[in-house]
């Protein structure tokens, strides 16, 4: 549980600098088998003008130099964690499982609205193909409030004053 602390504190820092950024408050870092951060990313979408642009996939992004073998053409099955302030949404669920390095999400709130990794592990056809990636959701209570409050700022400051985010 305190290694899950240290990462997802990690992850705050890109959040804090999304929401610096005046973006989603969202942030990710990838951690080796041995407990190194191999990569971090933040929501860019509005400070980037790019839809894709979420923490989880920059993190992805800028990790796929040790995800792929480019001379052979081939994924290297790798034992990564990925840490994240939110619930990965279905894009970003997707890019974990296409990813085939990432073994371990752990995020610090759930997202009622657009989290997916919960409901794609239960859906029948993704059942076999999630069946790989554990999933630690909001195990710490205090850090799931953190990206709670963090979230309900961001909507609050764009004027929409009743979210998932606000109800606690």
């Amino acid at each position: 549980m305190e290694e899950d602390r240290k990462y997802l504190l990690a992850a705050f820092e890109e959040a804090e600098k999304s929401m610096r950024e005046g973006t989603y408050p969202i942030g990710a870092v990838l951690v080796n088998s041995i407990g190194e951060i191999v990569s971090k990313g933040r929501n860019k979408v509005f400070s980037e003008c790019d839809t894709t642009a979420h923490a989880e996939v920059d993190a992805i992004r800028k990790a796929s130099v040790i995800m792929l073998d480019i001379e052979n053409k081939k994924y290297k099955k790798r034992e990564l964690t990925l840490y994240t302030t939110c619930e990965p949404c279905p894009m970003c669920s997707g890019a974990i499982l296409l990813s085939f390095s990432i073994k371990r999400v752990v995020w610090a709130a759930n997202d009622i609205s657009m989290g997916a990794m919960r409901k794609l592990k239960q859906e029948p056809f993704f059942i076999d193909r999630f069946s790989d990636i554990s999933i630690e959701a909001a195990p710490i209570k205090e850090l799931e409030d953190r990206q709670r409050k963090m979230m309900a700022e961001f909507f609050s400051n764009r004027g929409r004053l009743r979210t998932e985010w606000h109800d606690g």
